[in-house]
């Protein structure tokens, strides 16, 4: 791999746990409902 494809993989990944937790806070903050990422990780119930 070289050094540009590694940068470019870092940046897509981030970006893509950035609007993953972005998503996650806005469900949250919106509702009553239990958001959830799809692998079993949910925010706390209000």
């Amino acid at each position: 791999m070289t050094t540009k494809s590694a940068a470019l993989l870092t940046a897509v990944m981030l970006s893509a746990i950035l609007f993953m937790g972005a998503g996650l806070f806005s469900v949250d903050a919106g509702s009553h409902t239990v958001s959830s990422d799809g692998y079993g990780v949910s925010t706390s119930f209000r």
